[in-house]
């Protein structure tokens, strides 16, 4: 999976295991995006390398494209058994998915909470269970609306580690502009339209679109674009370290 692409929004994404980051104010469109690609609404539109998403046999994109969307629902009482749960709705056998909970729980570090129930953990905790109970399916693209909001820095970067590891591509809806500096690729939402697909250097670099559209430039970019003005910087940077040592060197 190279490419996905929604004609009637713009929408042009490169997958190759790439992070791209959905951008844009409220009602831009993009959970209109993802319900896109969740087939909760009309998705006639949407290609996937130049072929129509209904070609597709369905168990393959069950298999390979999966949505997160931003909600506390859960289909089971424990986290053993939301991770449990699509698994075995994809047909894994009861040994296979006891084996890939374990690995996964491992990785993550949250064999403590194993047998926990979901309401009795925080809401950190079980937001990440329910990104983890699409994530262990190890699908080609796994998209997701926000919900690492709900978690800290060291979480996100473990997740986004993980899904590099797999080869996974992501697709990550959110407000947030401060998310740009982890993502690759950059798909910037206006009026239900793409107004910008484009690396994530592009789309900070210069006279950046977002705050036209009433975002927020990431901190350490908005701080850069001031020093250029006093000509303590020459171009923009996106890390923060790097920056403190350019000024202090």
């Amino acid at each position: 999976m190279d490419k996905l692409v929604v004609k009637k929004m713009d929408v042009d994404i490169e997958l190759n295991g790439l992070i791209t980051a959905v951008i844009g104010p409220t009602n831009s469109g993009k959970t209109t995006l993802l319900k896109k690609l969740c087939n909760k609404i009309d998705n006639s539109d949407l290609y996937i390398d130049d072929i129509n998403i209904n070609e597709y046999d369905i168990d393959f994109l069950r298999n390979n494209l999966v949505c997160v969307l931003d909600d506390d629902i859960h289909y089971t009482d424990t986290v053993t058994d939301e991770l449990f749960y699509h698994l075995n709705e994809l047909g894994y056998s009861p040994s296979e998915i006891t084996t890939k909970i374990k690995d996964i729980l491992k990785y993550f570090k949250l064999e403590k909470i194993e047998h926990e129930y979901l309401d009795s953990l925080y809401m950190e905790d079980r937001m990440m269970i329910k990104i983890l109970s699409y994530l262990i399916i190890n699908p080609k693209i796994i998209a997701i609306d926000d919900l690492m909001s709900y978690l800290d820095d060291k979480r996100i970067d473990k997740l986004l580690d993980y899904i590099k590891e797999k080869g996974m591509s992501l697709i990550y809806v959110t407000t947030n502009t401060e998310f740009l500096l982890r993502a690759d690729n950059v798909v910037v939402m206006n009026n239900f339209k793409s107004i910008m697909n484009s690396n994530v250097q592009s789309v900070l670099n210069g006279n950046s679109i977002m705050p036209y559209i009433g975002l927020k430039l990431p901190f350490v970019v908005d701080l850069s674009q001031n020093l250029i003005l006093y000509d303590l910087l020459d171009k923009v940077m996106t890390d923060e370290g790097k920056l403190v040592s350019k000024i202090w060197k």
